[in-house]
């Protein structure tokens, strides 16, 4: 239980990390309870998905990087953050049957509703413009944006799927609000990115309503506000700063690559260092990260590190899809995939423009939805 309150408190990562800890201790006593009953200590534990592999080597080499980093010292604090990746471990490990499954969706349609209701109480006191945008309580409104990310193609492809008509028009419609506040928010990258998920779940699920997606993109361009527009708009402007600053990140961070290609400048280096690497053309001094997940993660912690960045994001792509064809119509585990590979890929295309895999709230609910098409389908198989 406090696994499944934790995932579901992506809003508050300080009450999440507590209802994650404990499920870390009471986990153990568990574990331990049951090897006094003759069980296997591990049990649970020993179920894995094709997202483990990959993950483990992401952590390996990432974790590798901090002892050949420019500044090991600064480098090696990082490693207590790389605990965040064993949610993969216990979301397969904790998430035992269909209705663990449920709760979980159901704890994240609860959390995109206060999500939406926060954001568009901000947008209509006044946070509607970029020096001002909507953050639904959150750090920073990319965060919000990318929590939405995850959110709305979940609970939205639930709609293309089996089930009762009026849970279905309940997901629908908190995800056509979800949809409404990430526009709300102005984040550019976020508009891509749940375009591209949109665009994956009709693939996937429908192929034939893919040809309609050219026209919802339209129609929601037609019924935005004028902020929302003109956002838009401004990605065809060459003299655009915002951009122009993405394009000199990536050219450093493309510098650190080729200075470093096997263990990057090292776990927390990129900011430190970024001065040294910067082009013409560059408008914030010393960012935190450089707008996209690869050049990111390369930079920061090599390129073997981002091979296995990518064979994570190919595994789950893979296997959620194997999921979806082979599940019939009706099936919980069919529903749930197709909002993991929307959300997915959702995530990944924003990713080429925003760092989301290094935001901890974004990343923790990423973990989890990416494992959830896997739980679903042993729930799913160990029910027939």
């Amino acid at each position: 239980m406090f696994f499944l309150l934790g995932v579901g408190c992506v809003p508050g990562i300080g009450v999440a990390n507590i209802f994650l800890a404990l499920t870390l201790a009471c986990t153990i006593v568990w574990r331990l309870s049951a090897r006094g009953r003759g069980e296997d200590f591990l049990g649970p534990f020993r179920r894995t998905t094709p997202l483990h592999a990959p993950i483990g080597a992401f952590v390996l080499f990432s974790v590798l990087s901090c002892f050949f980093s420019t500044l090991p010292s600064r480098s090696l604090i990082q490693i207590k953050g790389f605990g965040t990746f064993l949610l993969v471990v216990f979301a397969a490990a904790l998430l035992d049957d269909e209705g663990d499954v449920r709760l979980v969706i159901d704890l994240w349609r609860t959390t995109a509703l206060y999500l939406v209701l926060r954001g568009l109480v901000e947008w209509l006191a006044g946070a509607n413009n970029l020096g001002e945008r909507v953050s639904g309580g959150l750090s920073v409104y990319m965060t919000y944006a990318g929590l939405l990310l995850v959110l709305v193609p979940l609970l939205g492809s639930r709609g293309l799927s089996g089930g009762r008509r009026g849970a279905r028009l309940a997901d629908a419609a908190v995800a056509a609000a979800g949809a409404l506040a990430m526009a709300l928010t102005l984040t550019r990258g976020a508009y891509v990115g749940l375009a591209i998920g949109l665009l994956a779940v009709l693939l996937v699920a429908r192929p034939r309503l893919a040809l309609a997606a050219p026209f919802a993109v339209a129609l929601f361009f037609v019924l935005m506000p004028l902020a929302v527009r003109d956002r838009l708009m401004s990605v065809t402007n060459p003299k655009d700063v915002t951009m122009n600053d993405r394009v000199a990140m990536w050219k450093a961070g493309g510098a650190m690559i080729a200075d470093r290609p096997l263990f990057g400048v090292g776990p927390g280096r990129v900011k430190a260092l970024y001065s040294g690497y910067r082009v013409p053309g560059w408008v914030e001094p010393r960012p935190g990260h450089v707008h996209n997940n690869v050049v990111m993660i390369a930079a920061e912690t090599g390129i073997p590190s981002v091979l296995a960045y990518l064979a994570f994001v190919g595994a789950f792509f893979l296997g959620a899809v194997r999921i979806v064809r082979r599940a019939p119509r009706g099936d919980p585990a069919r529903g749930v995939a197709l909002g993991a590979i929307g959300a997915m890929a959702a995530l990944f295309a924003a990713g080429m423009f925003e760092y989301n895999f290094g935001d901890v709230e974004v990343l923790m609910a990423t973990l989890v939805v990416a494992t959830l098409p896997f739980a679903a389908s042993r729930a799913s198989r160990a029910a027939d």
